[in-house]
Formats: C-alpha cells, sequence, structure tokens
C-alpha cells in the first residue's frame, strides 16, 4: 500500500484510491498558464520557475 493510500485509510473516512482518482478528474480539460512538476523538481525550483514566469 503507497503513502497516499495508507495515509487515507488514517483518515478513517478516505476510499484508498480517493485523492488520486480525484485529482485526475479536477485537472480535466483545465489548461494551465505554467506547470510545476514537484514530483521531479525541487520545491526551490519550482519557485525559480512559476517567479520566472511571472516577472
Amino acid at each position: 500500500m503507497g503513502r497516499t493510500s495508507t495515509r487515507e485509510l488514517a483518515r478513517g473516512d478516505r476510499v484508498s484510491g480517493m485523492a488520486t482518482s480525484q485529482a485526475e478528474v479536477v485537472h480535466q480539460g483545465v489548461v494551465y498558464d505554467l506547470e510545476v512538476g514537484t514530483m521531479r523538481r525541487e520545491s526551490l525550483m519550482c519557485a525559480r520557475a512559476i517567479v520566472a514566469h511571472v516577472a
């Protein structure tokens, strides 16, 4: 069981995989000005990319 699933189940009011399925649904059809990969890049690098985009 993954970390997210464990956390969901520990909350007591979540079904395993709920967060993943909701994340996929809420982003469908949405176009963002900028996307940063927080799972692949350090937070400082993501912040720098955001600053560069808005500056």
